[in-house]
């Protein structure tokens, strides 16, 4: 088995905002000597589920204070970016990184990000996709380099940069696993375990091995929201209360514009729900880890990617969650 962590960087309540960042990147560091193998970081904007939406100036500072975990946008939302200049970007950080960055990308799931930036969200999945074929056109050329788009047109631009990882990083395009089949990208599954298990059956069925993913092994996790507790009353009378503040953070936005959020992953901010549908898993040592070893045995997929700082939790509480994790499930079953 391999894990890794899936961290919005949402803020938990008053904390200062440089402690917040200090305390994630010691995470990090903690989940890279305990073997995690990669880590994922989304991109989020005027909300609080995420205090670092600046994602390219986090990742630089994930990267510098790691040394062999995978760094993995999820996602970088292309529609709010000038295309040449985030290949300048993700080129820097894989080269910073010696080849240890992964881009996901996509439009976003937030129509109120978009509107609040003045986009129109008409366009969002058509400069996605320009935006993603400029972006890995220009990665892959030496010299001078022209495009011409609906949203982009550049001639004769001279290009100065390359990735470390030819011909560019390995990408996810999580939300979209037809696509990302197709595509031969990577991804990421939620929902129950049956769930996972028929998404991976999906995926590969569908997997194709010609498209821009080719290059890079493909590859399918599956995410689930943890509380890890000496007990499991413990673990559930603290998911309870902070699924309630994970809800309030995600759907902020879209209650301000009156919008319903697309496969609302609150499920409407019923627990009860959530966790019947392992959108979140809470309990002890032992409970988690029969959850990962059913996981290993039923998902078809070798990669589980844990939430371990989400909704309202402590520093206290996120760090005992991980370092009981860390110590009864990745330790035996990395090495089983």
């Amino acid at each position: 088995m391999r894990f890794g962590i899936f961290d919005q960087l949402e803020q938990p309540g008053d904390v200062p905002w440089h402690e917040l960042y200090r305390h994630r990147l010691d995470l990090l560091v903690r989940a890279e000597e305990a073997g995690v193998w990669g880590w994922h970081k989304s991109e989020h904007h005027l909300i609080p589920l995420d205090a670092a939406p600046s994602i390219n100036v986090y990742l630089a500072a994930a990267i510098e204070r790691t040394s062999r975990i995978r760094i993995c946008s999820l996602v970088h939302l292309l529609p709010f970016y000038h295309p040449i200049r985030l290949a300048e970007e993700l080129c820097m950080l894989d080269q910073l990184s010696e080849g240890r960055l992964e881009f996901g990308f996509g439009k976003g799931i937030s129509v109120p990000e978009h509107l609040l930036w003045g986009l129109d969200p008409d366009d969002a999945i058509a400069k996605t996709d320009e935006s993603l074929e400029l972006i890995l056109a220009a990665m892959q050329t030496k010299g001078n380099f022209s495009f011409e788009g609906e949203f982009s047109s550049f001639s004769d631009v001279p290009i100065e940069f390359e990735p470390y990882q030819k011909p560019y990083p390995p990408m996810w395009r999580p939300g979209q696993l037809d696509t990302a089949a197709e595509m031969g990208v990577r991804t990421m599954a939620a929902g129950p375990l049956a769930a996972v298990a028929a998404s991976t059956a999906r995926y590969h069925e569908l997997l194709r091995d010609d498209g821009i993913g080719r290059h890079h092994s493909p590859m399918i996790g599956g995410l689930r929201r943890l509380v890890v507790a000496p007990t499991d009353d413990e673990a559930d009378e603290i998911g309870r209360r902070t699924w309630a503040a994970f809800t309030e953070h995600l759907t902020r936005l879209f209650r301000r514009y009156e919008m319903i959020p697309p496969n609302d992953p609150t499920l409407g901010g019923d627990y009860d729900k959530a966790k019947q549908f392992e959108a979140v898993v809470v309990g002890s040592p032992q409970t988690i880890r029969s959850v990962c070893e059913r996981f290993a045995e039923e998902a078809g997929t070798d990669y589980f990617v844990g939430v371990f700082a989400w909704g309202d939790l402590t520093n206290y509480e996120v760090d005992r969650s991980f370092d009981l994790f860390a110590e009864h499930v990745v330790a035996p079953m990395a090495t089983s």
